[in-house]
C-alpha cells in the first residue's frame, strides 16, 4: 500500500473517531483510533503520533469526567489494575514516538 492511501486511511480513522465518539461509541472509537495509530507507525509520522497521543488523552478525560461508569474508564480500569482503552491507546503512541 502506498504512503498517500496509508495517510488517507488515517484521516479516515480520525474523523469516523470523533463522529463514532461524539455519539459515544466509545469502544468504536477505540478501535478507530488504533487504526490511525497503525498508519502513523507505518508512516513513522511523528505529528501522527503526537496527534493521536493528544486526542487519546483528550477522550480518556472525557470519559472520567462524564461516564467514570463506563466500563474502560480510568476509574473502572484502576479497579481492575489496568489502564483505560483510551489511556492505553496514548501510552502505545508515546512508545512508538
Amino acid at each position: 500500500m502506498n504512503e498517500c492511501r496509508i495517510r488517507e486511511i488515517y484521516q479516515i480513522s480520525l474523523d469516523t473517531n470523533h463522529a463514532t465518539f461524539a455519539e459515544g461509541e466509545y469502544d468504536i472509537a477505540y478501535h478507530l483510533l488504533l487504526v490511525a495509530l497503525q498508519c502513523a507507525q507505518r508512516l513513522r509520522d511523528a505529528d501522527y503520533l503526537t496527534e493521536i497521543t493528544q486526542l487519546a488523552e483528550k477522550e480518556s478525560r472525557f470519559i472520567d469526567d462524564h461516564h467514570p461508569e463506563y466500563a474502560f474508564s480510568s476509574k473502572a480500569a484502576i479497579r481492575r489494575g489496568t489502564l483505560g482503552l483510551f489511556q492505553t491507546a496514548a501510552q502505545k503512541a508515546r512508545a512508538i514516538l
